[in-house]
């Protein structure tokens, strides 16, 4: 295929209608500012410049305010603590220095005119001022470590939220306490409008202000992360736990953008800033050292029990490390370094996770008749995993001259996943047509099957690797300001079973028995308390043990996917006058991602015809130590499996679907994106008013190689491209060879997809202090939502001419290279306290229109779209002839989202004076979702409430934490007209994660400035999570889709900073 669309529809002609009301409202301010500006006094004028920084730390602070007090003269330091006030009158005056939580400084310097005057500042938290003989130096008390810590890392992130542009939450990581390097949703998860999709276990993906996880950005200082998907797919949304969060000082969500950062995000973008070495007076060095605990095992150090294969099995627990260290190398030079290594083992007793597949229609698809709600397939699972992370990270600053600084950023993080999984399944009726009620289910006759082991991935290693690299330049001048950045953010995700000694999965069943199953729902399992299996003959049979089996097929995993994203702006600023900047620059973006899955399955066949018993074969490892809800198991070894693969090749026969599964799962997909903006900060009524606006303009080109299966491809044609057909009428084949045949219908890559598209993005944020610490807020923004990768690189099926099916032998599945992407206009408002008596606090509302809503349609095909997929003109004429259907995902509408969020933290002075060092925090969001497509919203959690209590001493500390995300829609179960689905699942069914709370302590004790004993353990009570999946006629009790015993982990150590 190869057509390109250039969208021109509605979302795109909003957005220049907006952007050219807003231009003439925009000329008249700038008129009127630049009027102002002209009338200037002709007093004498010079300029000062300096630094603020923490006088405990040495760090820089960033967002200080500097003024010159009498005056409305004021600044801002950057984010090296650098300021740099010009047009300041040629005399003697005071400049104050203020920051959040910090003492303020008032210092006296005397201005040449025409020249320049330096003052530097170091500031100390409140109540912790202590001065030396010099009124300049802190020194830290010993028993201040942990409350210096905690309390810095919270005025840190208080004034980036008081003085940003934008909408936005900010958190220290110091003030979450220390979770381990593993994954980043540990900590994000208490931030208002986040909202945490688990994989089960751990967090698994974001989704931020309500939309789904491949529309949520994640960014490490303004890089995007490169993002490969989760599980056996390829997507835009980024696995948590393969983001780099070593050295990380503060995380940022975004509500809505300035015209200068990208116009995607349609809830938000999450971005990590890290930790640099730019204005630091000493070196500062950090180190951690921990264990990995948790509630099933304790606090032993023994590996567990034995497992499918060694490499799941170890001897004892490893512990884990991590070191950062920021120094300065003369005036001009600092650099940062970073390394982290974390070990941590999943449990392997007693944490299944169950999988219970039921019928959910109440009427037979084909007939109508009444049909039973009853449990057809039951899964069972005992994984065993151990994960290793890596960390690397460099960063060096040079200040080239006293304006200009060139800053190199690297980060690498390597997650390694040893994964062993025993299953069992129980097909009671295949055919989603068991017997049964909420409380029993039973086969028709003898037409069910158990099984042992799974083809799904179960024994392989999971390896990604995500390495980060940016290079800015900086020029901080009194007019202009330059910022130029390129970058490149790469990860491989390698899934395999190859050689590692043994097969990826190992599948034997025994069929053709009765199975019953009873007491469903009973206990904690969602599926049967009992199981009775019976043979043809009337016997019982023991599904415990494997030499009850029969060998049928085993497979070997492999599958890569690879992410880079390439990125290069330059953004210029100017300052007219004091109360004016204006602002454009340029962006430019390329992904590719690039996917392949080449599964190979070999069937069983034995040493002759009918000997594939597991009993004739040395299969059974008794060494295998995984039980079944507490009944001993005899597993068949993937290992031993492997071995009479290797030493008997001729047992085992390739089948020919791995040609199918290669080109089905080999897919490219390129992305550029090339945009431009201009943006204007203006000042008004002395300050107290900034308004910050413009608008983004982006271009966007897609081109996609994905599989094309041709039915059509193995019959012969005419030199004009006809079909052929013998004397009786049927069509002749090219070739009669099997292999042959499949590798004529799966193409890998033959179909080319490509699609273009643009639109300008206005934005408006307001912010109005109505006193110094309480700040009204006012925001508009148009965003965009691109389609994820199976939307549009999804291949192409043309179906077998000679089906006979009613449903499928005219429908064509392509992917949608027009498909538009989701467009939002979102409109906030917000109300920000800043240390407001003791009080931190902010609370907003806003609505979301969308529009571009995606859903999977089919009709009635074309030529001219038949002709731009590619397909012959021949087979046109004969499929529009036969009336053929093109099914594909579309626009089909749009909706609205409503929300509220509150946040708040208060410091209870109220309290005796040994606990005035308690704080209460709450977060909380609401969501509501409207229009006439509002079935379609997926990915997000109604309400989450996140709260808790901080208990800061000097010496130590202990935080409790509470996190509760109400009821998600994670995904719609898609059914496709014609296929078995149909038959048991109906339309509108959707899947939800349930309900759940979590509660977390950590506590963090100081023995000296340079060690500390610390705990954190979260998740205390780890109850059982609950996967839905329901429609709406479904009743409660076939509801329960998935469950999973998920363990809490315990992190014991020392830290200290050097």
């Amino acid at each position: 295929m190869n057509s390109k669309m250039s969208l021109t529809s509605s979302w795109r002609n909003g957005g220049r209608i907006a952007f050219r009301r807003a231009v003439p409202c925009l000329l008249m301010s700038l008129a009127f500012v630049l009027g102002v500006q002209a009338q200037s006094s002709g007093e004498p004028m010079g300029s000062v410049q300096g630094t603020v920084s923490n006088a405990a730390s040495g760090s820089p602070l960033g967002r200080a305010k500097v003024a010159i007090r009498g005056t409305a003269q004021e600044t801002l330091t950057d984010d090296d603590g650098r300021f740099y006030l010009r047009g300041a009158p040629a005399k003697a005056i005071e400049l104050e220095v203020s920051y959040l939580g910090f003492v303020s400084q008032i210092s006296r310097v005397t201005v040449p005119p025409g020249g320049q005057v330096a003052q530097d500042f170091l500031l100390g938290r409140e109540r912790t001022d202590r001065r030396g003989a010099d009124d300049r130096t802190i020194m830290l008390d010993a028993f201040q470590v942990v409350a210096e810590q905690t309390m810095s890392g919270q005025a840190v992130a208080m004034n980036e939220q008081r003085h940003a542009a934008n909408i936005k939450n900010v958190v220290s990581f110091d003030e979450l306490g220390d979770r381990g390097q593993e994954n980043v949703g540990d900590y994000v998860r208490f931030l208002p409008g986040v909202s945490i999709l688990d994989d089960g276990e751990n967090p698994g993906r974001i989704a931020l202000g309500g939309f789904p996880a491949e529309m949520s950005n994640i960014q490490i200082d303004g890089v995007d992360v490169a993002a490969t998907g989760i599980g056996a797919t390829s997507s835009r949304a980024a696995a948590l736990q393969d983001v780099p969060i070593l050295n990380i000082e503060r995380v940022e969500v975004s509500k809505v953008p300035t015209p200068d950062l990208p116009a995607s995000g349609l809830g938000g973008s999450m971005n990590l800033i890290a930790k640099t070495g730019a204005g630091l007076k000493r070196p500062v060095g950090r180190y951690q050292v921990y264990m990995n605990f948790n509630n099933v095992d304790g606090l032993g150090i023994d590996g567990g029990s034995r497992q499918p294969h060694d490499r799941a099995s170890p001897g004892r627990k490893v512990p884990s490390f991590s070191l950062s260290y920021a120094f300065p190398v003369g005036k001009s030079l600092a650099v940062s370094l970073g390394a982290s290594r974390s070990w941590r083992q999943r449990p392997t007793d007693d944490t299944p996770s169950e999988v219970a597949f039921w019928n959910l229609r109440d009427t037979y698809f084909a007939t109508g008749a009444p049909k039973d709600f009853a449990l057809a397939i039951t899964q069972w699972r005992q994984e065993a995993s151990i994960s290793r992370t890596e960390n690397l990270q460099l960063g060096v600053d040079w200040k080239l001259s006293k304006n200009d600084t060139l800053s190199l950023q690297v980060q690498q993080r390597a997650v390694l996943d040893k994964k062993a999984m025993s299953f069992f399944t129980s097909r009671i009726n295949a055919n989603y047509d068991a017997i049964g009620n909420a409380d029993y289910t039973e086969s028709r006759g003898t037409t069910g099957r158990f099984e042992m082991g799974t083809l799904n991935p179960s024994n392989y290693d999971a390896t990604t690797d995500t390495r980060m690299f940016s290079l800015k330049y900086q020029h901080r001048g009194p007019v202009w300001n330059i910022d130029a950045q390129a970058s490149r953010s790469a990860a491989d995700r390698e899934r395999s079973s190859v050689g590692k000694g043994y097969f990826n999965g190992v599948l034997a069943n025994a069929a053709n028995v009765n199975i019953r199953g009873d007491g469903i729902g009973k206990g904690s399992s969602i599926g049967p308390e009992t199981y009775r299996i019976t043979r043809t003959n009337g016997t019982l049979l023991d599904p415990y043990n494997a030499n009850n089996y029969t060998l049928g097929t085993a497979n070997e995993e492999y599958a890569l996917y690879q992410t880079d994203l390439t990125a290069g702006r330059l953004n210029v600023s100017r300052a007219i006058g004091r109360n004016l900047t204006l602002k454009i620059g340029s962006s430019y973006n390329r992904l590719d991602k690039d996917d392949t899955r080449p599964v190979k399955n070999y069937t069983f066949v034995g040493r002759a015809a009918g000997q594939t018993a597991v009993s004739l074969y040395d299969l059974v490892d008794e060494s295998i130590d995984v039980k079944m809800n507490g009944n001993p198991v005899r597993w068949i070894s993937p290992v031993k499996t492997y071995n009479l693969f290797v030493q008997n090749p001729e047992y085992f026969t390739l089948n020919t679907t791995h040609i199918q599964n290669r080109a089905q799962n080999s897919k490219r997909m390129l992305e550029d994106i090339l945009a431009g903006y201009f943006r204007f900060d203006l000042r008004l009524l002395a300050g107290r008013l900034n308004l910050i606006g413009g608008a983004r303009y982006e271009k966007t080109d897609l081109k996609g190689w994905s599989m094309k299966r041709d039915n059509f491809a193995i019959y012969q044609r005419d030199a004009a491209g006809n079909l052929l057909r013998n004397s009786s009428g049927a069509l002749i084949p090219v070739t009669n060879n099997a292999e042959a045949r499949l590798r004529l219908i799966n193409q890998e890559r033959g179909n080319f997809e490509s699609q273009n598209y643009d639109g300008f993005y206005p934005s408006l944020n307001a912010n109005y202090a109505l006193t110094e610490n309480l700040v009204a807020r006012a925001a508009y923004a148009r965003t965009i939502g691109r389609p994820d990768v199976q939307y549009v690189v999804a291949g192409i099926t043309v179906p077998v001419p000679t089906d006979t099916n009613a449903t499928t032998a005219r429908t064509i599945v392509v992917g949608n290279p027009g498909l538009a992407p989701w467009t939002a206009d979102s409109f906030h408002l917000s109300l920000d306290s800043y240390h407001l008596k003791g009080g931190f606090g902010s609370v907003g509302v806003y609505r979301k229109q969308v529009s571009n809503f995606f859903a999977q349609r089919g009709q009635p095909t074309t030529a001219a779209a038949l002709e731009a997929y590619g397909i012959p003109e021949g087979d046109i004429e004969y499929m529009l002839a036969d009336n053929y259907v093109l099914r594909r995902w579309e626009n089909v509408g749009d909706a609205t989202l409503d929300g509220v969020e509150l946040s708040y933290r208060q410091d209870l002075r109220f309290l005796p004076s040994w606990l005035q060092l308690v704080q209460a925090w709450v977060n909380y969001t609401h969501l509501k979702v409207g229009g006439r497509n509002a079935a379609d919203f997926v990915g997000f959690s109604p309400d989450s409430l996140t709260a808790g209590l901080n208990y800061i001493r000097p010496r130590f500390s202990v935080r409790l934490t509470a996190a509760y995300q109400a009821e998600t829609k994670r995904a719609e179960v898609v059914v496709v007209p014609g296929t078995s689905t149909e038959g048991f699942i109906p339309q509108s069914t959707y899947e939800y994660q349930a309900a759940y709370t979590r509660y977390g302590i950590s506590a963090e004790y100081a023995l000296s400035k340079k060690l500390a004993l610390y705990l954190n353990w979260d998740d205390v009570f780890a109850k059982d999570r609950l996967v839905y999946r329901r429609a709406p006629n479904t009743p409660a009790f076939a509801q329960a889709y998935q469950r999973y015993v998920t363990p809490s982990y315990i992190v014991i150590g020392v830290k200290g900073s050097f």
